[in-house]
């Protein structure tokens, strides 16, 4: 049973605008989850209620209606949403056994009756195109640095950020400073976003810019942390428009916080993996 592994968890409380939704209690000494992971959201809703989710190895969840109700209920809303972090357990019977038990020797993907306990939305974006870099400083892109955390890729090696199984989409996990808020967190904008002029004829490489933007927002006082997702088809489109072949390596450039000192650095930083994506 194949999931995407992580070396950090996303909090359960959060600032205000990011928050976990959760039903989670530690009442009784029983287990408050039995398994975590960035979802896909199916479908949510509809005529029975309840969720489907599948994680990045084609698992699919089905959360059962009451487990969506409570987590609406508490303030989520599924609307809109296509990426989510989720805390789960699975679905028992009258008899306290689990309705779908998970086989880890299964070679195909399997599908799991659950009851959703935590959930927070992953925020999906597509990548933007600019001309050239240089607009990045124009539009002010980029006017507050960003972390980024270690996170186990889908070849079991460390990585800052990596494609969601074969799907045409980045993700990573996200820090930043800001002031205490809902309404300053709307100020800040988390952009992916690459330079056309700089795929030419004889690019083996795609490079995107991590820009964070904080607004009018100067705080510093609190600490977001959240998963975020870019779909990069349209990136991907233009570099094999241009170059006729596939990008070798995506890079990832960013003005990084690892310190979480909300100090803006004179240089970027680069990450870069191996486009495996088929």
């Amino acid at each position: 049973m194949k999931q995407i592994k992580t070396l950090m968890v996303a909090a359960l409380t959060l600032v205000m605008g990011v928050m976990m939704t959760s039903c989670l209690n530690s009442d009784g000494g029983e287990s408050l989850y039995d398994g975590y992971f960035l979802a896909k959201v199916v479908s949510a809703g509809g005529l029975y209620g309840g969720a489907t989710l599948q994680d990045a190895g084609g698992n699919t969840y089905q959360a059962s209606a009451t487990s969506v109700a409570k987590l609406e209920a508490n303030g989520f809303s599924f609307t809109d949403v296509k990426m989510a972090f989720i805390y789960y357990k699975f679905s028992v019977d009258e008899n306290g056994n689990q309705i779908t038990p998970p086989d880890y020797n299964a070679t195909e993907p399997q599908t799991f009756q659950i009851e959703l306990v935590g959930i927070q939305e992953a925020p999906t974006e597509y990548a933007e195109r600019v001309e050239s870099a240089e607009e990045l400083e124009t539009n002010k892109y980029e006017t507050a640095p960003i972390a980024i955390s270690d996170m186990i890729g889908s070849s079991s090696n460390t990585v800052k950020f990596d494609f969601y199984e074969n799907e045409p989409m980045l993700y990573m996990y996200l820090q930043w400073l800001l002031t205490n808020g809902e309404d300053e967190f709307k100020k800040h904008h988390i952009r992916l976003v690459y330079a056309l002029d700089e795929i030419t004829a004889d690019s083996n490489e795609l490079r995107f810019y991590l820009c964070h933007d904080k607004g009018d927002d100067d705080g510093k006082t609190a600490y977001i942390q959240s998963w975020y997702c870019f779909y990069i088809q349209n990136a991907l489109a233009d570099f094999e428009r241009v170059t006729g072949a596939k990008p070798t390596t995506i890079k990832l450039s960013l003005y990084e916080d690892p310190s979480s000192t909300g100090t803006m650095p004179t240089n970027r930083t680069d990450y870069t993996i191996d486009n495996n994506n088929d």
